[in-house]
């Protein structure tokens, strides 16, 4: 059950706007989608073991959008991009540089992101659904 929370793919579809709606599902890429969350920052252990930063891993610092109500993501048919639901986080891979100073400033606070969602891969990738970004703005 979803209240208040506005997410919107290409196709525009709207959920939870001042109500209650069955929840639905967005698509990996190379459908583009936007979602509004809150933005934290974690330190994870890296190389060598992604294991434990006391012992030696590397830290690797992960941008992480915090949807305000989960929502599931349809399988594609790329064998690595498997259903997910009850996804609220969503690790954020940050290509242009100009969008680290919106991430930076913007810590705590709620943003409105547009991309492609693909699925955790590799160690590097900290949550099972992440979001490739190609527009960031600030959200009210």
């Amino acid at each position: 059950m979803m209240r208040g929370a506005l997410f919107i793919t290409t196709l525009t579809v709207s959920l939870g706007l001042g109500g209650s709606a069955r929840a639905q599902c967005v698509k990996y890429e190379p459908e583009t989608v936007t979602l509004t969350g809150r933005l934290s920052a974690h330190v994870f252990p890296g190389p060598p073991n992604y294991e434990s930063i006391k012992r030696g891993d590397r830290k690797e610092k992960a941008i992480i959008l915090t949807l305000a109500a989960p929502i599931c993501v349809e399988g594609s048919d790329d064998p690595t991009d498997t259903p997910e639901h009850n996804v609220r986080e969503l690790q954020l891979l940050i290509n242009k540089p100009a969008d680290w100073k919106i991430f930076d400033g913007r810590l705590g606070k709620r943003v409105t992101v547009t991309g492609d969602l693909f699925h955790a891969t590799t160690g590097h990738h900290r949550t099972k659904v992440l979001f490739d970004v190609k527009d960031v703005r600030p959200s009210t």
